[in-house]
């Protein structure tokens, strides 16, 4: 991620997915609640591991996802009843999908040594891939869009350390022997050197020498369209609006707002629900999935408008009959109050 728009792109979307509030639910009959007592639940919305938060834990696992194009994480259980005790993150360069007489199982080396992991004890969230078993990496797909940014990247930076193309251009009026051109450039190396050290400093120079800076070419304006366009691809390849990488050249307020709807419905409904079904197929079992257990992402906060727009919100919903007071209240994180419990319908 030495890129600064790959890497860009790659925090928007895991930071995105992180950030997110994660729960274990239960639905019962018409009634749905956060199932606090099942043991994913701490898991998954606290603490999965000793050594990661939730937020850590998913933010590594969708940075992964989309460097590497898979994310491992191995289901800790417990040895006699089977419950989910602990998720440990797995790395993906440390894991690999065996085949052995058709008998599939997660190889994982390591430091601890060498483990070989039933699928139904690893969560594997992939990226697009070519077939049912594992992702390709997005940045692998692109290397050579990718490849081209860090092209224009390593120019640009020796561009502006001065080794790309010089400065300026010192000339000299009559003709200098071997000796003279050597004294010469040695002077100007030592005063160039000065002027670096001792900033705001005025060069003198002699009365026969004369400089002229150069100005950035139409070539090197050009480079900078190129980095500019690279840039653009680049958000696009990881389908984020090139507002959030700080391309900010051709936003406005109201586009803004309408592309961050956007990134909501198209880039970050598509992950949630890859990492939703594949969550809910190891942490629980069948029998539990019947019994109603899910878990579920809730995508309100990234949705979250600004006050006035929250207010026109609640006042429709509750005017309307779908939600009661205390409800909105509970969403503004206020506690309940007597007699806001009922719905209200507007005649």
């Amino acid at each position: 991620m030495k890129l600064a728009a790959v890497y860009a792109c790659i925090y928007v979307i895991s930071s995105n997915v992180a950030q997110m509030p994660l729960h274990v639910m239960r639905r019962t009959g018409k009634k749905v609640e956060a199932a606090r007592d099942h043991p994913a639940f701490y898991l998954v919305h606290d603490e999965p591991n000793t050594w990661q938060t939730s937020y850590k834990w998913r933010e590594l696992k969708q940075r992964h996802i989309l460097g590497w194009g898979n994310g491992f994480t191995r289901v800790i259980r417990h040895r006699r009843t089977g419950e989910v005790t602990g998720l440990e993150a797995c790395m993906p360069w440390e894991t690999t999908l065996l085949n052995t007489g058709g008998r599939y199982t997660y190889g994982v080396y390591n430091e601890e040594g060498s483990f070989a992991i039933n699928p139904d004890d690893m969560i594997h969230v992939r990226a697009l891939g070519n077939d049912q078993k594992m992702g390709l990496s997005p940045v692998l797909q692109h290397a050579e869009t990718i490849g081209m940014g860090m092209s224009g990247q390593k120019y640009t930076e020796s561009f502006f350390s001065g080794n790309a193309r010089p400065a300026g251009i010192v000339s000299v009026k009559g003709e200098l022997n071997d000796g003279a051109w050597k004294r010469l450039k040695e002077m100007w190396q030592k005063a160039t050197a000065m002027l670096r050290s001792q900033e705001n400093r005025t060069m003198l120079l002699p009365a026969e020498l004369d400089y002229k800076a150069l100005t950035v070419s139409p070539v090197d304006a050009q480079l900078i369209d190129m980095m500019k366009l690279n840039r653009s691809m680049i958000a696009g390849i990881f389908n984020v609006p090139a507002h959030m990488i700080n391309d900010l050249e051709k936003a406005t307020f109201s586009n803004i707002s309408e592309q961050a709807i956007q990134f909501v419905r198209y880039t970050m409904m598509p992950w949630v629900t890859n990492w939703e079904q594949e969550l809910n197929r190891r942490l629980f079992t069948r029998a539990e999935r019947e019994a109603g257990y899910y878990v579920r992402f809730n995508l309100a906060g990234l949705l979250r408008g600004t006050a006035k727009e929250r207010a026109e919100f609640y006042h429709f919903a509750i005017t309307d009959g779908w939600m009661s007071r205390n409800e909105a209240r509970a969403f503004e994180d206020m506690n309940p109050k007597d007699g806001l419990d009922e719905m209200l319908v507007s005649v």
